[in-house]
């Protein structure tokens, strides 16, 4: 499956911020990811208890270690709607140490640093240099932007601080920003970009009906009224919305990662039997595009 190639494993539901979790579910996920060759997980300290879950698997796992990324700023919590912050010196280090000592790993392949628009402005020219001091010190191979960044953060995102961008919501089925704007920069400038939320945190899976019912707060307008158009799009060639959406950014003509989600072994599966049958007809990619350009 070369498409595993392209496949990072997110680990948000895994660590029990949308749910209660299985432990043991949670554990063997991870490790069925790495049996199908997932060569890299993403976690963070504010997944819940994503960190010390990968850290379990990890120690079982008797393979190559897959690549691991974590990142470092929103702190530890158990629910997507709330968030706590520190980016103080001695807070981001504390928080960092922890994050090797529950992954268990000697050193963090890429350390992202957490929701940027959450950062003081004042503040930034301190915390960017305690991100260098991570990277100095062997605490981090390498040092990425994890989030949306807001407009004042535009000289930053352009440095040449960061190895890696991720953003979530900015490629997917409901929306398509990120090629004209972080894509583009990554490839004119040799990054990488990591796409999260292939399913709009839902909105394209599992959670469709509800968050088109009973819409969270956080979730705008627009992007579930283009869910609505790509679910009638999936039924008119009767395939499953996920499925639909997945593939959706597999045929997407550009360089990146996708950042999946699952929350147990067998929504793992599900994304990877979507995956597995690789990129979409034309007309039907064709279409989706339609839609999203009359947004």
């Amino acid at each position: 499956m070369k498409e595993i190639n392209k496949l990072v494993l997110g680990t948000a539901g895994l660590g029990g911020i949308w749910r209660e979790i299985d432990v043991q579910e949670s554990i063997l996920t991870i490790l069925d990811a790495l049996k199908y060759r997932i060569a890299a997980i993403d976690t963070a300290p504010a997944y819940g208890d994503a960190e010390e879950l990968v850290g379990k698997a990890l120690n079982q796992w008797t393979g190559k270690r897959p690549l691991i990324s974590t990142k470092v700023g929103r702190l530890k919590g158990y629910r997507v709607d709330e968030a706590h912050y520190d980016y103080t010196v001695d807070g981001m280090k504390r928080s960092v140490e922890n994050s090797l000592k529950s992954l268990n790993i000697p050193i963090i392949d890429i350390l992202f640093l957490h929701d940027p628009a959450a950062i003081p402005p004042s503040d930034i020219e301190q915390v960017l240099k305690q991100m260098e001091f991570f990277m100095h010190q062997g605490y981090a191979k390498r040092i990425g932007l994890g989030g949306n960044a807001p407009e004042w953060f535009e000289p930053y995102f352009k440095s040449n601080q960061f190895d890696v961008i991720m953003e979530y919501n900015r490629l997917n089925a409901c929306c398509i920003d990120a090629l004209n704007s972080a894509i583009p920069f990554c490839r004119e400038n040799s990054r990488k970009y990591y796409a999260a939320s292939p399913l709009n945190m839902g909105l394209l899976g599992s959670s469709f009906s509800e968050f088109t019912t009973s819409p969270p707060n956080w979730l705008g307008v627009k992007n579930i009224e283009q869910a609505k158009r790509v679910n009638s799009i999936a039924d008119k060639y009767n395939l499953s919305l996920q499925e639909l959406a997945h593939r959706f950014l597999l045929t997407i003509p550009a360089e990146f990662k996708i950042v999946i989600g699952a929350a147990d072994r067998m929504q793992l599966r599900d994304t990877l039997d979507a995956m597995k049958l690789g990129e979409l007809p034309t007309e039907i990619y064709d279409e989706i595009l339609l839609t999203l350009n009359r947004q």
